[in-house]
């Protein structure tokens, strides 16, 4: 133990940039526990590494400027390794079009991750303010200012919730349970609080092993939440999907001499014979976002001949652009990034259009400022996407209304989120349509995958998502994969849905507001409790 003290002690005393570097190293670590590699003890050493390294300036007076600055700059340089690891697939997407993009990569790899890293680090540095010089007051609080941090993160300028810590056990159905109760950003809270344990049990004194309580609730807790999984997932009768995967590359997928051949690999792999012979008839065939890249609904021709290819009543559904004129002006036109569902007498039974719109992505912000400059919307181009109405749930021939979920839509937990009012119909199924071939073989469509199945849990609801180059699945209410296609594969996945549970989680009922409520009251009452005994 002298050892270990010993050596934490040389680990606080770092100072200047082997400081910093420490921390971003520890903030890569833990991007690295993220998908795809999931390998969470990774969360608990950054996590722990983190609060003994900035601890290193407490024990001078909080009101210390250069304490402070400090404390700031070595939260902040572990967020940015967080977000610069975890978030590197993104500039992938500037090279679909390289010689207009490329140039403009640092943007996105580095400059971004300065955005991003600025909320939690300024959450983090609230709770070091709030704790002063008291050590394991702020291991208790840093947790909370976080999560202060990042509800912020994805909610500001749009949100941008991606690789919440709690996704770290994305491929641990066990204790994604958790979730279920206190969501995604819950499961992380808890899982902070676990490692602000074990770093106060690490500190000298007899008093520091009291901190392993924390850890052991939070197995206690985990193991609890995994006994609600059953051995086995109820499915429903008379439904059998299909979701095709074509993997079709993105430089490739709206070149007006392929749009043929794509389409018609979409019709190939949804025509393709099952691999068992016992297998039901299908009854859906799901495409992925954007398979169309024609107006389905203004095309009756195209529709019959969809309709005549698919084996009778079957339904089809997929993601197409649509338009429509503008309001007041209907000279105009507005698109619309859609799923549509199309029954088996070639008929638009449904339609949803996407709501939320990926910045610089779908649309241009500030597109009168930006568009001088040569900046245009990567997807979009020189028209935007414009934003659908309403997220109310569709009803789709056969199946359970769907709540549906267009490309980066599934990883906003409140969006999920449902009305049980009677007013609008429970949704009994996510429907999830991406194309992440903008993002090549990188991290990101696992990271996606993985926020995705947190949204089946946290709902109750079984999730199916068909991606054009994967990770297409169907994922029961448990976030257990009942059947996938792995990343640029080109195939089909077929298999029935799971039900939804009977009664909505939790979490489905109550969302992230009384959670943010309990972290700031939180951070409150250390800033009470601290005063006081300073008192005394």
């Amino acid at each position: 133990m002298i050892r270990l003290h010993a050596g934490l002690a040389a680990w606080q005393g770092l100072r200047g940039w082997r400081r910093y570097g420490a921390a971003l190293l520890l903030g890569m670590l833990l991007a690295v526990a993220q998908a795809p590699l999931s390998l969470w003890p990774l969360a608990f050493v950054a996590f722990i590494g983190l609060l003994h390294l900035d601890d290193g300036g407490s024990d001078i007076a909080a009101g210390h400027a250069s304490a402070r600055l400090r404390s700031f700059f070595t939260l902040f340089a572990f967020a940015y390794g967080y977000f610069v690891v975890g978030h590197y697939w993104i500039g992938i997407s500037f090279f679909v079009d390289a010689e207009k993009y490329a140039l403009l990569l640092p943007l996105p790899v580095l400059g971004l991750p300065i955005v991003l890293a600025a909320f939690p680090a300024t959450g983090a540095w609230l709770a070091w303010l709030v704790a002063g010089n008291r050590h394991s007051l702020y291991f208790l609080l840093m947790p909370f200012g976080w999560l202060v941090g990042e509800w912020l993160r994805g909610r500001v300028a749009t949100g941008f919730p991606w690789n919440l810590v709690g996704y770290v056990w994305g491929d641990w159905p066990a204790a994604m349970q958790l979730a279920a109760s206190v969501g995604a950003q819950g499961l992380g809270l808890l899982t902070m609080l676990a490692a602000s344990g074990f770093a106060i049990a690490l500190r000298p004194g007899r008093r520091s092993r009291f901190g392993l309580v924390l850890p052991l609730l939070f197995v206690a807790a985990a193991a609890l939440s995994a006994l609600r999984m059953p051995a086995t997932t109820a499915m429903l009768p008379d439904v059998y999907l299909r979701l095709v995967q074509p993997s079709i590359v993105q430089t490739l997928k709206w070149r007006d001499d392929l749009r043929q051949q794509h389409l018609q690999q979409h019709v190939a792999l949804s025509l393709q014979p099952p691999k068992d012979i016992t297998e039901k008839p299908l009854t859906h065939v799901i495409w992925p976002e954007t398979a169309i890249p024609y107006l389905l609904d203004e095309e009756a021709g195209l529709r019959d001949a969809l309709a005549r290819r698919l084996a009778p009543g079957t339904v089809l559904i997929t993601g197409a652009p649509r338009r429509e004129a503008a309001a007041g002006n209907p000279r105009d036109v507005v698109i619309y990034n859609s799923v549509f569902v199309m029954d088996s007498d070639a008929e638009i039974a449904a339609r949803y259009d996407k709501v939320h719109l990926v910045p610089f992505g779908e649309y241009l912000p500030f597109r009168s400022l930006l568009k001088p400059l040569g900046l245009d919307a990567l997807a979009a181009g020189a028209v935007d996407f414009s934003p659908g109405r309403d997220m109310m749930p569709i009803a789709i021939p056969g199946l359970p209304f769907a709540r549906v979920l267009i490309c980066y839509e599934a990883i906003f937990a409140d969006e999920s989120m449902q009305v049980f009012d009677g007013r609008v119909p429970a949704a009994g199924l996510l429907l999830n349509l991406t194309n992440d071939a903008w993002f090549g073989r990188s991290s990101g469509p696992y990271q996606h995958f993985a926020a995705a199945r947190f949204r089946a849990v946290e709902q109750g609801l079984p999730l199916v998502r068909a991606a054009n180059n994967g990770i297409s699945a169907i994922v029961d209410p448990y976030g257990r994969v009942v059947a996938s296609l792995g990343l640029d594969a080109i195939g089909v996945v077929d298999g029935p849905l799971p039900a939804a549970m009977t009664k909505p989680p939790l979490y489905a009922r109550i969302g992230d507001a009384p959670l943010l409520v309990f972290a700031l009251l939180s951070l409150v009452a250390g800033f009470v409790f601290n005063r006081k005994t300073r008192r005394h």
